[in-house]
């Protein structure tokens, strides 16, 4: 019906369907879809071409076509609001996960780094005490083998002197103990005499 309109209006005013494009700043594929009623045309589109057509008081009330206006502008405003919002959310959704993972990462990092440092830290001490005791038992048995030794040399001596004394003064003494059986054997005179 309103491609039908717009037609005879074109018609009327012997335009062809290109010069009406120019017109109206619309393409004339479209204006030959609006004519065959292939679609419904906009708010905007219907004053431009009932401006350039001088139907704007026959087809539209003023107050139509300003509402219309206004709730096409309405919607664009709210898309465009919507838009931004989405936009705004995601990036703070981003931001707050990006947090959120950094922090949850630290929390694993600083974890992992207690758990090897106390791995490092044990580590090192049971290398110190196990040195630690290496030297000491080192130590003692050193010096336990340094008294063994002692002992045992000491021993080995005394026996060593035990049988060289034996060697050289037994002959010495045998003699020294023969003597003095024989002289307790003897008598004297004068001891005798005393008696």
């Amino acid at each position: 019906m309103i491609g039908n309109i717009i037609k005879q209006a074109r018609q009327k005013q012997n335009l062809s369907q290109r010069e009406l494009a120019k017109l109206t700043g619309l393409t004339q594929a479209g204006i030959s879809k609006l004519e065959l009623g292939g679609c419904d045309p906009s708010a905007k589109t219907m004053i431009k071409l009932t401006e350039v057509l001088g139907l704007k008081d026959k087809i539209f009330p003023s107050e139509i076509i300003e509402d219309e206006i206004d709730m096409d502008l309405e919607k664009r405003v709210e898309r465009r609001v919507e838009t931004r919002l989405e936009a705004r959310l995601e990036a703070r959704l981003e931001s707050r996960l990006k947090e959120d993972i950094t922090h949850d990462l630290l929390n694993d990092l600083e974890t992992e780094v207690e758990s090897r440092l106390k791995e490092d830290i044990t580590h090192d001490l049971l290398n110190d005490l196990k040195t630690e005791v290496e030297n000491k038992l080192k130590n003692e048995l050193e010096s336990k083998l340094k008294e063994d030794i002692t002992n045992d040399l000491f021993n080995e001596f005394d026996k060593r002197l035990r049988i060289e004394f034996d060697k050289r003064f037994d002959p010495i003494l045998q003699m020294i103990s023969k003597m003095l059986s024989y002289n307790n054997n003897l008598t004297c005179e004068t001891c005798n005499a005393k008696q």
